[in-house]
């Protein structure tokens, strides 16, 4: 028998690594066919980056959830959101980028409010909470193994590309792509083992 979604939410935010592997076993299939709609041009290993950052993105935002919709909804709205600021990104110096854009923040999620994935003027509380955040994902790498904490930090800290993370450690695709799974499942249960930031002192 399956945990409903309030019970496996609820697992999640104590900590509960199998919890987070059934959240992304549920929900990866519907987070990718949202990035990989062929009107967003992402190319495979884009999408598939695209999928994990959401996934990463759902870890710092679920204590957060309200339930006031699923958490497909909620993805879904993630989802789109990381879509837009990545197309932002490609397309910055470009003519047409503001057509681009308004057209894309027009297509909102139905019964949900448009929020962008990026504030391009940050307040100062949000500038400090990013500064909290960045510190408490410092601390937690700090707990993971040698090898969790290289591919981590060539994905999200140096922004790599999954073929430039394959060249720069000279493994296949298949193979970086699994150690980044393995490795984000590591990296959420340390941040979800205290919200403090006290991460435990085991390696991963």
């Amino acid at each position: 028998m399956h945990d409903s979604e309030e019970q496996l939410i609820a697992r999640c935010l104590q900590g509960d690594a199998s919890a987070w592997e059934e959240v992304y076993r549920r929900h990866y299939g519907r987070v990718k066919q949202v990035i990989g709609w062929r009107r967003w041009g992402f190319s495979p290993i884009e999408i598939e980056d695209g999928v994990q950052e959401v996934f990463l993105q759902l870890v710092r935002s679920l204590p957060g959830f309200r339930g006031e919709a699923s958490l497909a909804t909620f993805l879904t709205h993630l989802a789109r959101n990381r879509c837009i600021s990545n197309l932002r990104r490609k397309t910055a110096g470009k003519r047409g980028r503001e057509e681009l854009s308004a057209t894309l923040e027009g297509e909102r999620e139905e019964g949900l409010p448009f929020t962008p994935a990026v504030d391009p003027n940050p307040g100062p509380e949000a500038s400090v909470l990013s500064a909290e955040q960045a510190r408490l994902v410092a601390r937690a790498l700090e707990a993971l193994s040698p090898e969790c904490r290289q591919v981590l930090s060539l994905r999200y800290y140096k922004q790599l590309s999954y073929k430039e993370i394959c060249s720069a450690l000279s493994l296949p695709l298949g193979t970086v792509c699994s150690r980044l799974k393995r490795c984000l499942g590591h990296l959420r249960g340390q941040l979800q083992a205290d919200p403090s930031g006290a991460v435990a002192a085991r390696k991963s």
